[in-house]
């Protein structure tokens, strides 16, 4: 059964998963559901198609984007095994390692994690919600990188790798694909990746995401994004789960070729804006008039 992800931010969710499907250019079919989905029309599919082309001529080096449907079907797959610098996108998997480990207890979210100070719950929070490193780090020291690194091979995640000499400098050379990345959500989606304590815990800490400057910097405050960003002076990143009207979608969006840390963010929010109108027009969901205070 998938496991439900709402919450007071995460009305801002479905959006992002089809309109980013359609951005891309892809048809979308018609989910088996509890709430129907309507297939996108040609001239739908063939105006996202242009719109992606579009934004993917704004970006300085390469388009990476995966989107699944509420039932987990491929709806948009562009560069989809590409490897990616993996930026902060490499907390996702390291998170997922702390807690299976969690799980078969091994350790527990009470525990301090050596020379940080913080308890393995702390440490997990701060990773995902703010992008800490220097909790990356020492969690994946603790862990080992190597055995990071092999857990998310046996999970099948096997594009994405980690470098275990560049833990100790609170930054992680590594790689991943937007197809490991989404593969990840969707089963996190569907409680498949982890026991129900600590799917809830993460998903509670992707929806307190704090940087909000990417995908979600387009969206209008009824769509629920439960994410995770990424940043390198080249590299920007962001993957969530989108809910809007009731539907939910697996999106990951990779990118490279920038030249500093501030240039990819307008078209971020491009991508975002562009999403949210396809995904309205699918679900037939109007936004919300704004309140007067």
């Amino acid at each position: 059964m998938r496991t439900s992800c709402r919450g007071a931010r995460f009305g801002r969710a479905a959006a992002l998963g089809l309109a980013l499907a359609l951005l891309l250019g892809a048809c979308g079919g018609d989910g088996d559901g509890a709430v129907p989905v309507a297939a996108p029309t040609a001239e739908a599919a063939a105006g996202l198609a242009a719109d992606l082309e579009e934004l993917a001529a704004g970006v300085p080096g390469e388009l990476g984007v995966v989107l699944l449907d509420p039932e987990g079907g491929e709806v948009v797959a562009r560069n989809a095994d590409r490897p990616f610098t993996s930026a902060s996108l490499y907390k996702l998997f390291l998170a997922h390692a702390v807690l299976d480990r969690a799980d078969r207890g091994a350790l527990a979210l009470s525990d301090v994690v050596p020379g940080l100070g913080l308890t393995v719950e702390q440490a997990l929070d701060v990773m995902i919600s703010w992008s800490d490193n220097a909790s990356g780090a020492a969690l994946g020291q603790w862990l080992g990188w190597e055995q990071v690194e092999a857990f998310a091979h046996g999970q099948g995640f096997t594009a994405t790798t980690f470098d275990p000499d560049t833990g100790s400098q609170d930054v992680v050379a590594m790689t991943t694909t937007p197809a490991d990345v989404a593969a990840l959500l969707e089963r996190l989606r569907r409680g498949e990746l982890l026991s129900g304590p600590s799917t809830v815990l993460l998903m509670g800490f992707l929806e307190e995401q704090h940087l909000d400057y990417a995908l979600s910097s387009g969206f209008s405050p009824d769509v629920g994004f439960a994410h995770k960003t990424g940043l390198l002076v080249d590299v920007s990143h962001d993957a969530g789960i989108v809910e809007l009207g009731g539907h939910d979608y697996v999106v990951a969006v990779l990118t490279d070729g920038w030249s500093d840390y501030e240039e990819s963010a307008p078209w971020f929010g491009d991508a975002g804006r562009e999403i949210e109108a396809y995904v309205r027009e699918d679900t037939g969901t109007s936004l919300r008039p704004a309140v007067a205070p």
